[in-house]
């Protein structure tokens, strides 16, 4: 075990290793001769020795290149081992990234495909090898041969570093992509082909989509204050004058119109409430909650949005429903997510219509959202409450709100379910359960 450690040393340091165990062999060799010639030799004849001499020279020769060759044999395996191994682990790495590494030739046909591309596009690697590399390009892209021109740039450039594109999947989903493209060389430097790395980004850009929504919505929520603060003033003694007026007057005409203005006042000054609401920044606290009042206020919020203009409100409202202990605020933004996803999903439906639905039964107050758009799959319905997933398209949602409602129902100790077909419309289902506030301090002691 410790002439193969000091021996492996050796083998490190190379060429040193070689001459110094040549050395040693001939000393050995050498020292050897030198024992046998003055013990055995002293009585022979000169001729006798000469031959001894001779092939003493030739035994050594062949000893010392047998041992030169040896080293060099058992030199060049061991870091043809290390090589294979560092290959092996090399080829891992790349084998089991998380990011996609393939590789094409010139004619744009995939020749290597690892574990990553498999899990990003969907495709085993049996399935695309030999394939053209626009298996993985949507038909918009395909049309101007965007790959084509992105690897006779790579040519020119001989690399192309972070560059974006959407790519498309197996099961057909557009995905967005950044890229890393380099070109492949042979012994004699003419360029044979390219290796592509390329890491999906689609939850990266949306997660960044969401964040400057997030900060639009607030900028929007500070202005939206602002406005109401500078528009209530003069409101307000608008709102005097004509009520002044109203009291003074006496023609039938003019009260009449000044009844219609205060109707109209009345409605901008619920606008601008509704705003204020909506800009004041959510809370934890549970309070006493009449659900009625918060999808009124929602309701009221929206309809003067642009993508509501045609739709048409159906609400039928439990009478003298029982408050419950909950939080209003997070409510509030559930009606306003569950909304927003039925007047899209009406885009292009006539007639556009949404039913909100509250009703009480069994320690439960649910609340009914149904609107008659296009509806949705069986297979789009078990993802909806997945994590940026959407439907629409890049840039256009960023597939959290129905996640973030799922997790304030949940958190509030409710439940919220979808039932849907295909041109059938869509109904979401929130169960919230009644807890009453004294019930609720009762627990927290507890």
């Amino acid at each position: 075990m410790l002439i193969k450690k000091i021996s492996g040393f050796f083998i490190h340091v190379g060429y040193i290793y070689l001459a110094f165990t040549t050395l040693v062999v001939i000393g050995l060799l050498f020292g050897l001769i030198e024992i046998i010639e003055s013990v055995l030799l002293n009585n022979f004849p000169l001729i006798t020795s000469k031959w001894f001499y001779i092939s003493r020279g030739i035994i050594s020769i062949v000893l010392i290149v047998t041992w030169a060759l040896w080293t060099i044999y058992s030199y060049r395996k061991f870091y043809q081992k290390k090589l294979e191994s560092t290959e092996a682990r090399y080829q891992d790495i790349l084998e089991n990234s998380a990011d996609a590494i393939l590789t094409i030739d010139d004619n744009q046909i995939i020749k290597t495909w690892n574990k990553g591309a498999e899990q990003i596009f969907e495709w085993r690697k049996k399935e695309i090898i030999e394939q053209p590399i626009n298996k993985i390009v949507p038909e918009n892209l395909d049309a101007i041969n965007k790959m084509q021109s992105l690897f006779k740039r790579v040519k020119s450039e001989n690399y192309i570093k972070n560059y974006e594109t959407e790519l498309i999947t197996k099961q057909g989903n557009v995905i967005l992509v950044q890229l890393t493209q380099t070109v492949i060389k042979n012994e004699l430097g003419n360029i044979i082909g390219s290796s592509i790395i390329m890491r999906d980004i689609t939850e990266l850009r949306m997660q960044n989509e969401h964040m400057q929504h997030s900060e639009r919505l607030s900028a929007l929520g500070h202005m939206a204050a602002g406005v109401a603060h500078e528009v209530g003033n003069p409101l307000t003694a608008i709102s005097s004058i004509v009520q002044l007026l109203q009291r003074r007057s006496k023609e039938k005409f003019f009260i009449d119109y000044l009844q219609k203005m205060r109707l109209h006042i009345n409605r901008i000054t619920k606008i601008m409430r509704e705003l204020v609401d909506f800009s004041r920044p959510s809370s934890d606290n549970m309070v006493d909650v009449d659900i009625n009042n918060v999808i009124e206020s929602a309701v009221g919020l929206l309809k003067y949005d642009a993508q509501f203009r045609y739709i048409k409100f159906n609400l039928k409202l439990e009478k003298d429903l029982q408050n419950i202990f909950t939080n209003s605020d997070n409510i509030h933004q559930v009606m306003i997510n569950l909304l927003l996803n039925s007047a899209y999903a009406m885009k292009n439906v006539e007639d556009p219509q949404i039913d909100i639905i509250t009703r009480t039964s069994k320690g439960f107050i649910s609340i009914l959202v149904e609107d008659n758009g296009v509806g949705m799959s069986r297979e789009i319905i078990k993802r909806i409450f997945e994590p940026f997933f959407t439907t629409k398209p890049v840039g256009s949602g960023t597939g959290l709100g129905l996640s973030v409602s799922l997790g304030i129902i949940t958190k509030l100790g409710g439940t919220i379910s979808v039932k849907s077909e295909l041109k059938s419309g869509t109904t979401f289902t929130i169960r919230l359960p009644i807890r009453e506030k004294i019930n609720e301090r009762i627990n927290f002691n507890s």
